[in-house]
């Protein structure tokens, strides 16, 4: 790749394109290189590299010593970013607590199929009105993380090791009558909802479901093949 002498959008885009592609086969485990080392690596400038590492996700730059690689935003951590950038007021409501049989996500969380899950569920409203109800399922009662409120799920949880985040998926479906009310919107009506295996530190496991109303916010899904 030539030096640049005026950095362009499709030079940096270029740069960041390969750089993700690099992160995604595994590279940069131990450390992320610094300014220098990718000025050399890819013969560009300063500012081409700053402005590619600016839009890479899960990179904590450190002066003069490169960086590390950290946990990339959850799908919910980007919606709360984006709400918050729109200047929208976001708030979580204390979450109820119930118990409940799902052989489906008892496996998925590597558990019997009969065993009874508790259901811990919230609601986060923005500009005082719901917008998502999310629930998490575990078999154990006392189990709702410190970090539910922030979930929605906290960056800073996440990137000190007490929460990881595994195999997240988003589905449109159209949930139980019971998440509609919660919603406030009519039972049948279609949402999305976002699963995701939730780890922490001491080897325990959790099931998320966010179900999101479609109606509030513009928004761009991208779906690809399984």
């Amino acid at each position: 790749m030539p030096k640049d002498s005026r950095p362009g959008p499709s030079l940096w885009a270029t740069v960041l394109a390969d750089l993700r592609a690099r992160l995604a086969a595994g590279e940069f485990t131990d450390r992320f290189p610094g300014d220098r080392e990718l000025m050399e690596h890819y013969g560009v400038s300063r500012h081409t590299v700053r402005e590619a590492v600016r839009h890479l996700e899960g990179i904590e730059r450190r002066p003069r010593v490169g960086g590390r690689v950290t946990a990339p935003p959850t799908v919910l951590r980007r919606l709360l970013d984006t709400l918050a950038a729109l200047g929208v007021r976001t708030a979580v409501d204390t979450p109820t607590t119930s118990e409940h049989h799902s052989p489906e996500i008892a496996g998925r969380l590597d558990h019997d199929p009969h065993t009874l899950l508790t259901v811990h569920t919230g609601v986060l409203r923005a500009d005082g009105a719901p917008l998502i109800c999310l629930q998490i399922f575990s078999d154990v009662t006392d189990s709702v993380p410190a970090e539910f409120a922030g979930l929605l799920l906290d960056t800073s949880a996440r990137q000190s090791g007490q929460l990881t985040v595994a195999g997240q998926t988003t589905v449109p479906t159209a949930p139980e009558p019971t998440v509609c009310e919660v919603l406030g919107i009519p039972a049948g009506s279609a949402t999305f909802c976002i699963e995701a295996r939730l780890e922490t530190g001491d080897g325990a496991a959790m099931w998320q479901r966010a179900f999101i109303r479609p109606d509030r916010y513009p928004c761009i899904l991208q779906f690809t093949p399984t």
